[in-house]
């Protein structure tokens, strides 16, 4: 079974809790308060180099296609886009609000950078 975990962006860093953390509503060392954060939910899959994958990073296609996807949680497929895991060595590059100059040209129709 898969670990249930998250992360939020609070102004200047970014904090990594878990699901048990949601319910006293306060994450981090400043009693960050969650209602006030954009939450990015851990996707149970980790890149080529053992990193764990969260929405909001932003991933390398390393198939030879050099394309690069940022990881959001898509509705109506029930699924996160940005992400090909069959069998290809996929990196984590960045995330949206670490690293904001990979997302120059993003292309909101298919996600790709």
């Amino acid at each position: 079974m898969r670990e249930i975990k998250f992360r939020a962006w609070d102004e200047d860093e970014m904090i990594y809790f878990r699901l048990e953390n949601l319910s006293s509503g306060l994450v981090g060392d400043k009693d960050n308060h969650i209602s006030s954060m954009e939450l990015m939910q851990y996707t149970g899959l980790k890149d080529k180099n053992g990193k764990e994958v969260y929405e909001g990073d932003i991933i390398r296609d390393c198939n030879g296609l050099d394309c690069t996807w940022v990881v959001q949680w898509i509705d109506s497929e029930a699924c996160y886009g940005g992400l090909d895991w069959c069998g290809n060595p996929n990196e984590v590059i960045g995330n949206i609000y670490e690293n904001p100059e990979l997302m120059e040209g993003v292309n909101d129709n298919n996600r790709q950078l």
